[in-house]
């Protein structure tokens, strides 16, 4: 990071820009401890993790060859309810329950990893959920214990089959007292099981921010949604599932550690004080926009952040530090902020002391008296330790009533009762007028806004709604693949985009206003996922691509709404429990799904094999979506071989006998005209009697000419 030290000077209102550069370091320190539960469920698991020890070794040594490894294991608390008393061996070839033993420090001597897993023995306890946060505690505030180096990528998988005890839980086996957040290990095993409550969520989630941990919660399918739970309650730790008998760890680790290095997010603090504000172009971005998180292509690529710090007010110290640092990495910027709250007319020796232009009850700082304690007026000339007088109090009435009845008048000035609720020269404003925010504070305050005499001023950032809890940053509504605000079709409303309804397209919906009822591109976006999801089923063995399990497949009967809200109930009181279907989200609690909430759904479709296949999906406030797929698959009729067979050759037979009977009536109609014709003629026929020339008679006879001369 540069820098990582400054120095900055500011006076209250004062905006101060600065530029942070942060490149992604090559070959940059990795500590990756395995922490295991080694109840007797995950016998299977371990042995996995023991025969892949060596692989996962070579594979994260690629990825950074500073690498250290270690390994530790977790049952829970040895005391009823949760571990077995009585039997020492709680199964067969199996060690005593323990709460948490460090098997393997962190270690350059990475081929030291597989021995310590195969040696670790299973063990077992009573109820379902594990002691894993006592260890997960230890594993991050054992510094030396655990061997964490100061700047490294620090990594922990917790590994596990079952849901973790947590604060409070330690009350049913009698231990009352708090976890302290400390070290306690000696030889290597977690020694105040016993003595102190499992830890808080919160304490895991404070530690892993001040430790820069990042913890992997590698969970089998069945605890997958109380650990999605866990993961955004809990500071920059990320859920994974493991497959079968954890034979995917080692891909499993590699894509969490890919994902760790690969996003930037820029953690600051918050403070009614002042306001930071950052925004980047991030890599090869054109727009710049207000964002604490970018994406880093490769090593060595170099993003640039453009800081923003503006004082707000007055703090009580003046000099305070302030860290700016990345999410995942032990690297800060630290900056010194010295707020200057004094005009130099008001500095020592450079105003009059107990000025006479005061009383001398007063000091004249920049031409205005600055009373002295239990004297007021504009002159300090009042003592309001005094009984006021009767004559006095006119100056101080409004609307016939002195202070508004919430104040005495000392000196011509209105004392409220209640500086904290009452304010203003008569006492006439109640600050409990002033709208309370959705953080359940006046004004949303105190980074949002302040209540002035029963009306909110916002601060800048946030808009002039009632409770200043509008945020006028647009950035939230522009999609993450870029483009226009609410991608064109909608208005950015308080942080949200707000959908517009287009002629010949209908409304549009979606956190980025993305679909329409008549918009395909959605459903051209699901298509591979339905495809994936259709050949896993019908060729379980092939090996499916990447992105087959972004979303949640249901199946339905038919794509009514009434139909599809109850499937989708059923599947959240299943995966979450009738107690939690009402899921959490950044708003509060989201309603169970009504057939109201698919009445803009689109109807899908997909082409497959001679088959139509037709679906639904629903995008929850959790940013899920589920998709809603039709078994009812329209396929055409499967053609009859021997109907088609038969029909062919009758038809052939049949066109055979057409064309001969054709030719033969055509043949017939056109003889009988020919004769018919010929008949005719010979009827009317009309012959001349005459001689043949050619007829020559056979008796010729001759006459001599001399023979009577």
């Amino acid at each position: 990071m540069k820098p990582q030290k400054m120095f900055i000077k500011a006076r209250p209102g004062q905006k101060v820009q600065f530029d942070l550069h942060y490149q992604q370091a090559i070959d940059y320190p990795l500590d990756l401890y395995y922490l295991m539960d080694m109840s007797n469920s995950m016998k299977d698991d371990k042995d996995k993790l023991s025969a892949l020890g060596s692989t996962l070794a070579n594979v994260m040594r690629n990825k950074s060859s500073n690498l250290r490894m270690g390994f530790g294991s977790f049952v829970d608390k040895v005391t009823l309810p949760f571990a077995n008393t009585l039997d020492k061996i709680p199964c067969d070839r199996c060690a005593p329950p323990y709460e948490f033993i460090n098997h393997l420090s962190l270690t350059d001597q990475t081929d030291n990893f597989a021995p310590a897993v195969h040696q670790t023995q299973i063990s077992g306890n009573v109820d379902t959920p594990e002691g894993g946060f006592d260890a997960l505690m230890q594993a991050m505030v054992c510094k030396n214990e655990i061997g964490w180096r100061n700047e490294s990528l620090r990594m922990i998988i917790f590994s596990t089959d079952a849901i973790s005890h947590f604060s409070g839980s330690g009350r049913l086996g009698g231990i009352i007292e708090p976890n302290d957040e400390l070290c306690h290990m000696q030889r290597n095993r977690y020694t105040h099981g016993l003595v102190q409550d499992y830890p808080s969520v919160a304490q895991i989630s404070n530690n892993a921010r001040k430790l820069k941990m990042n913890v992997i919660f590698a969970v089998t399918e069945k605890v997958k949604t109380n650990y999605e739970m866990l993961k955004e309650a809990i500071y920059n730790s990320q859920t994974a599932i493991l497959e079968g008998n954890s034979a995917n760890v080692v891909e499993l680790i590699k894509v969490e550690y890919d994902k760790l290095t690969q996003d930037v997010i820029m953690d600051y603090p918050k403070s009614e004080d002042f306001v930071i504000k950052m925004y980047s172009r991030c890599k090869d971005g054109n727009q710049l926009r207000e964002t604490n998180k970018c994406s880093v292509k490769k090593k060595g690529d170099t993003i640039t952040f453009n800081v923003e710090l503006q004082v707000k007010q007055c703090p009580a110290s003046k000099s305070q530090k302030i860290h700016i640092s990345p999410s995942s990495i032990n690297e800060r910027l630290e900056i010194e902020l010295e707020v200057d709250c004094e005009c130099d007319c008001e500095k020592q020796g450079n105003f009059s002391h107990a000025d006479a232009s005061c009383s001398n009850h007063g000091d004249l700082k920049c031409g205005l008296c600055q009373c002295h304690e239990n004297f007021g007026g504009p002159n300090c000339g009042c003592n309001i330790t005094e009984t006021y007088k009767e004559e006095n109090n006119s100056v101080c009435e409004q609307n016939g009533e002195i202070c508004s009845r919430r104040g005495i008048c000392k000196c011509g000035t209105c004392l409220c009762k209640n500086p904290m609720r009452y304010s203003g020269q008569f006492c006439h404003c109640d600050n409990k007028k002033c709208a309370v925010g959705e953080n359940g504070k006046v004004c949303s305050g105190p980074t949002q806004g302040r209540c002035d005499c029963e009306g909110c001023v916002c601060f800048e950032g946030w808009k002039s709604k009632p409770d200043c809890s509008c945020s006028d940053n647009t950035s939230s509504c522009v999609p993450p693949t870029g483009g226009q605000e609410c991608s064109g079709h909608g208005e950015c409303v308080c942080g949200e985009c707000v959908c517009r309804v287009e002629q010949g397209k209908g409304k549009f919906f979606g956190e980025f206003c993305e679909d329409c009822t008549t918009c395909q591109d959605k459903c051209d976006d699901l298509k591979p996922f339905v495809q994936c999801q259709l050949l896993k089923e019908e060729r379980d063995k092939l090996e499916m691509p990447s992105g087959c399990e972004n979303y949640t497949l249901l199946k339905v009967d038919d794509l009514n709404g009434m139909t599809l809200a109850e499937n989708l109930k059923q599947h959240l009181q299943t995966e979450n429990g009738d107690n939690r279907a009402m899921r959490k989200t950044n708003d509060g609690l989201e309603p169970l799904p009504d057939a109201e909430d698919f009445s803009n759904s689109r109807k899908c479709s997909y082409y497959d094999q001679d088959c139509t296949y037709y679906y639904k999906y629903l995008t929850r406030q959790d940013k899920s979506t589920y998709v809603f797929l039709d078994m009812n698959k329209k396929c055409p009729e499967p053609a009859d071989i021997r109907g088609v067979v038969i029909g062919l050759v009758g038809a052939i037979l049949l066109a055979g006998i057409v064309m001969l009977m054709t030719w033969k009536v055509a043949t017939t109609i056109h003889d009988r005209r020919e004769f018919a014709k010929f008949e005719k003629e010979r009827q009317f026929a009309m012959f001349d009697a005459a001689h043949n020339p050619l007829y020559k008679d056979p008796a010729s006879t001759f006459q001599n000419p001399t023979f009577n001369s």
